[in-house]
């Protein structure tokens, strides 16, 4: 979906006012900004509340307001600038609050890509919950739960390091007994164990939305 957006010589006439400290200027920005952006960040980030989106809408209009030389006229449109703004500062929102007590996947791990929604980019949606939330009724403790149901001893103790974000081959090798073989020996091994845990959140993966 394209938003709509007012003319690029409008954009330049008030972002010159706005810089020009004009009475109205940023007033009559907000007007179309402000609603501009928070549907664009509902559109990028639906699984959020609209109240997210639009404080952080806010939040971009007024750091705008605070120092409009950041913005460069020749490089971007007004629109685009702050759209990218916006997208820049909810996720670091969303990190922000879901790291506080969450941890978080290993986005470049392949096993994780699968469980990620195809509609999304992993960094628009690089949270187990998340997806949880969209595509199962399951919570984070049960979605765990069942999938360690799946799971050896040892292989839960890897996919606990790959969910961490873990990616030392000696923390893997420690797990599995490996720390007095060759770094060649443990490289293959822990390969090997990822592999095999990866095709088992696969599996699991699919079962899951196969029963949505």
């Amino acid at each position: 979906m394209k938003l709509n957006e007012p003319s690029r010589k409008w954009q330049e006439r008030q972002h010159h006012l706005v810089v020009h400290a004009n009475a109205t200027a940023f007033a009559e920005l907000c007007e179309t900004a402000l609603p501009h952006l928070a549907q664009f960040l509902h559109l990028q980030f639906p699984q959020f509340e609209d109240s997210l989106h639009q404080m952080t809408a806010i939040d971009v209009l007024l750091a705008y307001h605070a120092q409009p030389d950041k913005y460069d006229p020749a490089k971007l449109s007004l629109f685009a600038y702050l759209r990218m703004a916006a997208r820049r500062d909810f996720l670091n929102a969303i990190d922000k609050r879901q790291r506080y007590n969450r941890r978080l996947l290993n986005i470049n791990d392949p096993g994780t890509q699968y469980l990620m929604p195809h509609q999304q980019s992993l960094e628009e949606s690089f949270l187990v919950d998340e997806w949880l939330y969209q595509y199962t009724a399951l919570t984070q403790e049960e979605f765990i739960e069942a999938l360690n149901a799946t799971l050896d001893e040892q292989d839960q103790k890897i996919f606990s390091l790959m969910l961490d974000g873990v990616r030392e081959t000696s923390a893997y090798a420690d797990v599995m007994g490996l720390l007095l073989e060759s770094k060649q020996t443990q490289q293959r091994e822990v390969k090997r164990a990822k592999d095999r845990v990866i095709k088992k959140l696969q599996r699991f993966g699919a079962n899951v939305k196969g029963s949505i």
